[in-house]
């Protein structure tokens, strides 16, 4: 720009100056203005996930996820830890340690690993298939209701399958499904 309109050499700079001054005002307010817009934009975040084999849109927003999410989940962590055979038990119930929160981790680590030695050495298989899934979101509680089936190495039933209801307590963390407990109401697991 050409500040040459004064006379006075100095009157020219105070015109520079002040013109710099409004350009730094611009930049500030810009910056600020887009610093709100971004605040805004991650405490609206959603995040969209459709995994194979699902038809529905699966959401996860400020901490809460769909039901379709939380079904899918269910029926996930459930298959980990309720269908299993000698051979399987200890690599999946490792693979559904990965769905703990840290804080639950080294019970649910112990629980596990512990059911696993016993599954290995009685030669037992089970197998638990989903009737029903109720979601408490209030109170970040799962339940599962459903046919539990064990086996003998031998593949003859031990008894005759019986009704079972599992409750699995959860919350969503970083935008992902983690598991703080996982019980058998009325028993344990």
């Amino acid at each position: 720009m050409k500040f040459d309109i004064f006379t006075q050499k100095s009157s020219n700079i105070e015109a520079a100056n002040r013109f710099l001054k409004f350009v730094v005002a611009v930049i500030g307010m810009a910056v600020l203005a887009n610093s709100f817009f971004v605040y805004t934009m991650a405490k609206h975040e959603r995040t969209i996930l459709v995994p194979a084999g699902l038809n529905s849109r699966v959401e996860i927003t400020d901490g809460q996820a769909s039901d379709d999410y939380l079904k899918l989940m269910t029926r996930y962590a459930a298959g980990l830890a309720l269908n299993y055979t000698p051979a399987t038990a200890r690599e999946q119930f490792g693979e559904l340690l990965n769905l703990y929160c840290p804080e639950a981790f080294p019970e649910a680590r112990k629980t596990l690993y512990s059911l696993a030695d016993t599954v290995e050495t009685t030669n037992i298989t089970s197998s638990f298939y989903i009737e029903s899934i109720k979601v408490d979101r209030k109170n970040g509680v799962i339940e599962a209701t459903g046919l539990k089936r064990q086996f003998a190495q031998d593949g003859n039933p031990i008894g005759g399958g019986e009704q079972a209801t599992y409750e699995m307590t959860y919350r969503i963390s970083d935008g992902g499904f983690m598991l703080t407990g996982f019980s058998e109401k009325g028993g344990k697991n």
